[in-house]
């Protein structure tokens, strides 16, 4: 899975601040999707990265953002139906631009289409089988939908969690894929407890180093230092922790009696 070359980061506004996306090649499916990498604060201009290049490259997600409050072209009115309102050519100086939105809107749209139906079915009270589940969660995590997201996790979290009970899961892994976008959803959300209860329920399936990061994040996160010294154990013992975990740890646990400050 690639970034496109030569299509940079671009902003559009979020729930909670502006969102920032790229689109990514997915070059096994022949394929690509747009995700929500990052979200700036407006008024700070404070950067929640949901990936290594957001929190490596804080100044490139805050420069999208810059980019969407300066250039006229992202904040033009117009209804598809009106042509003669459709933006000029000369409100950007980036014309390619244009066409990245328009694909981006087309996809989102196509993204809403599919999150509507299965919101109906949902609601009808249908259930989900474990590849549709894990389809929507995935667009409702690339397009960083957070309130919509809420009923539907509500929906399928707890055949999700019966699955855990029963250690069951399909050859694809997803349940657990399905638990861990659960959690980073609503770590998104600022719900670090129910995404920590997710990405354990994730963990109980299979423990991966990925996993066992977010677990470690939503205990920081939701100050349980009981959690957090578990996940940490289990971490250190199968993997050598990455620089910002033990960052994190340094910072979060007490150092050990007559060791160093």
């Amino acid at each position: 899975m690639n970034t496109v070359s030569g299509l940079g980061e671009f902003a559009a506004l979020g729930e909670r601040g502006v969102d920032i996306f790229r689109r990514t090649d997915e070059q096994n499916q022949r394929r690509y999707r747009y995700e929500c990498i990052a979200t700036v604060a407006p008024d700070t201009g404070e950067v929640t990265a949901f990936v290594p290049l957001a929190e490596n490259h804080p100044e490139r997600m805050r420069a999208a953002a810059q980019r969407l409050a300066e250039t006229p072209l992202l904040s033009h009115g117009f209804a598809l139906g009106n042509p003669h309102a459709y933006p000029q050519a000369g409100m950007t100086d980036q014309p390619l631009e244009v066409f990245i939105y328009l694909d981006f809107f087309r996809v989102w749209q196509v993204a809403e289409q599919e999150i509507s139906r299965v919101a109906a079915l949902l609601e009808s009270g249908a259930t989900l089988g474990p590849s549709e589940t894990a389809n929507v969660l995935r667009l409702l995590l690339d397009f960083n939908r957070l309130s919509r997201a809420t009923p539907i996790i509500g929906h399928v979290l707890p055949s999700l969690m019966m699955a855990v009970t029963k250690q069951s899961d399909d050859k694809w892994q997803n349940t657990a894929y399905s638990l861990r976008m659960i959690g980073d959803l609503n770590f998104r959300a600022g719900r670090p407890h129910d995404a920590l209860s997710a990405y354990e329920a994730a963990l109980a399936l299979g423990v991966n180093p990925h996993r066992s990061s977010l677990a470690i994040r939503a205990a920081h996160a939701a100050q349980d230092i009981e959690a957090m010294k578990r996940h940490l154990a289990t971490y250190e013992s199968r993997w050598p922790l990455p620089k910002a975990l033990a960052q994190l740890k340094t910072r979060t646990l007490p150092t050990p009696e007559g060791g160093p400050a």
